[in-house]
């Protein structure tokens, strides 16, 4: 590929921003392709051969002068062109692109932009495999991954041109070597490079997905140039018959992996819903059960479904199931399953006879199992027979067709049914691409030309291909192994090579090239495949202890929670059992302040008896005085009156009218001690006051006489 459409990318890629400005026709929407060509022949006069000439040795494109004189009215309408006979079909045209289109208002910004992208990609392909330390300046990653970008997927008519020969393999047996034709110059390292990075960006998703899916945009507006450049009106129904290739029938079943499933099911959904009829050949359903049963059988399978199993992206037990019987899974789809053999309905041999059969399968020669070489020769010849020698430039009028990703059995089929029909040669062809189906579909059919979701979920698809675990990759290392006779090395080896991380680091150290596996660095490779299995374990251990602590976390904060539910239902109780205390209390008090005053009455009435006693004794003395009195009874009174007299000087009584607080004290609890109050006495401090008891507002504990002399009846 001309490193000129590499240059040019930034300015196309400004252009195609809203891809032809929104616009439905296809051929508006490829006019920025033109930019970078005419420019180099400003002011000159179109010639459709000179410039169809420049685009295909810069686009790989199938283009010629009628092409280009095809486009002319559209490029006049941009403004590139000017009629030299206004209003006259047949007139020239003089280039006369302005300088203003130079560069598109963002193509700075872009620029940079992809400069960043590939700054990082340097940086990434330095990092993931030593065989990436040649020194390369930015510019040449840049390159690399825009020229991987349009390319990743293409096919032009050279890809009809396999070459074979014969060489020796290592164990001395003679094979077969099949040399495809390549539309670009990057070498397999370079593939696996770039499928690394874009696929490193898309899981990242930071907004760069966006500008390398545009980029890639680019790459699919090329096949629609290159096969569909006619059909320009938006179409919404059709009648087309489309039989699903095994293949793609695979990945619409979920088998190829995650990728190639979201890929293909918007284009199937799609189909259907426009009214196509999608159906697939009991012959290929025959090649998806031997698929699939080779997949189960081999120890150490590669391809779209063994990955997809290592990446648990499809359960083992689903392929099983599938393998057994596919009609039901792709009945549930919506894809009929079409019975014919190629003896079925004479009348249609005659535009594809037997001997185009023999001529067809001659040709496929990109495999060496006559079985697949059978069954594609079988579903071109069904297909042309169906068609009943129609032909249309439109591909949702072709009638049928058959959808593949094989895009070197398109481009044999197109070759062969030119040299067959010279008249085919602008004609849609029984087998197309599915990447230019979706292309025409997503400027045709209104999925929307400004929605990238197509070029993404193609860009996607497309890494997954490239970083599928290589058969002769995994080969190298068992031979490796094998050579070492250690038998649990080879038992090791298989339990590597189950698991996706591991592979993926035998990939990633190789960039999928058998031939650097050697003697001096394969432990060094065992390692690295050794590392993410460990690492995994490592990470599944830390996750263990992480869950473990979380629980433990969980569990201590629980018991925190119910400590503490308990502690406030603790002081609820306590607040609740306080607040009935003190009220129990309170009725003890008054109880008891009501004993106090019983107790208090009653030895008033005492004080008064005893006044009443001493006033009793007074007047018995004092009574002989009026009277005339013996001696004896004279004696007494004088004796009763020196008693008091002695009574009086020494302070004491003979009849005492007051209360003592003992006397008191101790008449309480007796009374109490009747009435069965004791227990409530003895909460509070009692004291006499001479005229009367004081109870204590609170509770008290002991049993002692207080400092003032009060008794305290607490226990």
């Amino acid at each position: 590929m001309a490193k000129q459409l590499t240059r040019s990318a930034v300015r196309i890629y400004g252009a195609l921003t809203a891809l032809g400005n929104g616009s439905s026709n296809v051929m508006e929407s490829l006019l920025p392709f033109f930019d970078p060509i005419l420019r180099q022949l400003n002011g000159s006069k179109l010639d459709p051969n000179h410039v169809a000439e420049l685009i295909r040795s810069t686009y790989r494109w199938n283009f010629n002068a009628d092409v280009v004189e095809a486009f002319a009215p559209y490029l006049a309408k941009q403004g590139w062109v000017h009629a030299d006979l206004p209003g006259n079909t047949d007139t020239t045209y003089t280039i006369c692109i302005g300088d203003e289109d130079l560069e598109p208002l963002e193509a700075g910004t872009i620029e940079q932009s992809l400069k960043d992208i590939a700054t990082e990609f340097k940086k990434f392909s330095e990092e993931l495999s030593p065989l990436t330390s040649i020194p390369r300046e930015v510019e040449e990653f840049e390159d690399i991954l825009v020229e991987w970008l349009l390319y990743v997927e293409a096919f032009s008519e050279k890809s009809a041109e396999l070459s074979s020969d014969v060489r020796v393999d290592e164990d001395g047996k003679i094979i077969q070597r099949i040399e495809f034709f390549r539309e670009t110059s990057l070498r397999d390292e370079e593939h696996f490079l770039c499928a690394r990075f874009v696929r490193h960006i898309i899981e990242k998703d930071d907004g760069r997905t966006e500008i390398l899916s545009r980029i890639a945009a680019i790459g699919l507006l090329t096949e629609v140039v290159q096969d569909f450049v006619s059909p320009v009106e938006p179409v919404d129904r059709t009648n087309l018959v489309v039989y699903l290739d095994a293949p793609v029938a695979m990945e619409l079943l979920g088998l190829s992996g995650k990728a190639a499933y979201s890929n293909t099911l918007p284009i199937v959904s799609e189909l259907i819903e426009m009214g196509a009829s999608v159906r697939i050949f009991g012959q290929s359903v025959d090649e998806i059960k031997y698929n699939l049963s080779a997949v189960l059988k081999n120890p150490r399978p590669t391809g779209p479904t063994a990955q997809a199993i290592l990446k648990r992206e499809v359960l083992k037990e689903y392929v099983i199931a599938v393998a057994q019987n596919p009609v039901p899974f792709l009945e549930r789809l919506n894809v009929k399953v079409t019975y014919r053999d190629l003896k079925q309905t004479p009348s249609d041999h005659k535009y594809f006879t037997q001997e185009n059969w023999r001529e067809i399968y001659s040709k496929i020669k990109y495999t060496e199992n006559n079985y697949a070489r059978e069954h594609d020769a079988d579903i071109v010849s069904l297909v042309v027979r169906q068609r009943s020698g129609g032909l249309s430039q439109d591909i949702f009028k072709s009638h049928a067709i058959i959808l593949t990703r094989n895009g070197v059995l398109t481009q044999i089929v197109r070759r062969f049914l030119r040299e067959l029909r010279p008249e085919s040669e602008s004609c849609v062809p029984p087998v197309v691409h599915r990447r230019a189906l979706a292309t025409a579909m997503w400027l045709r059919t209104g999925m929307g030309a400004t929605d990238l979701n197509i070029p993404r979920r193609m860009l996607l698809a497309s890494c997954e291909r490239v970083l599928a675990i290589r058969p002769n990759v995994v080969d190298a290392v068992k031979k490796m192994t094998d050579a070492m006779g250690d038998e649990t090395r080879a038992q090791q080896l298989d339990l590597l090579i189950s698991q996706d991380r591991s592979v993926q680091a035998l990939m990633d150290k190789t960039l999928g090239l058998a031939n650097v596996v050697t003697e001096e660095n394969f432990p060094l490779l065992w390692q690295e495949m050794l590392h993410p299995h460990l690492e995994q374990e490592r990470e599944k251990a830390q996750a263990i202890l992480q869950n473990q602590k979380k629980e433990e976390k969980a569990r201590i904060s629980e018991m925190r929670k119910k400590l503490q539910a308990s502690e406030e239902s603790r002081l609820g109780q306590q607040a609740a059992f306080q607040e009935k205390l003190s009220d129990s209390l309170r009725q003890d008090r008054i109880v008891v302040v009501r004993l106090c005053d019983d107790v208090f009455k009653i030895l008033k009435r005492r004080i008064v008896i005893r006044k009443l006693f001493g006033l009793f004794f007074a007047v018995v003395f004092t009574i002989p005085v009026f009277f005339e009195s013996v001696g004896f009874l004279r004696y007494c009174i004088f004796a009763f009156g020196l008693l008091l007299s002695y009574l009086t000087i020494t302070g004491g009584r003979l009849v005492s009218v007051s209360i003592e607080q003992d006397d008191a004290i101790k008449l309480l609890k007796i009374i109490a001690e009747k009435r069965g109050l004791s227990a409530k006495v003895q909460q509070f401090q009692i004291s006499w006051m001479k005229n009367g008891f004081q109870v204590s507002e609170t509770e008290v504990f002991g049993d002692a006489r207080s400092s003032d002399g009060s008794l305290d009846l607490g226990v």
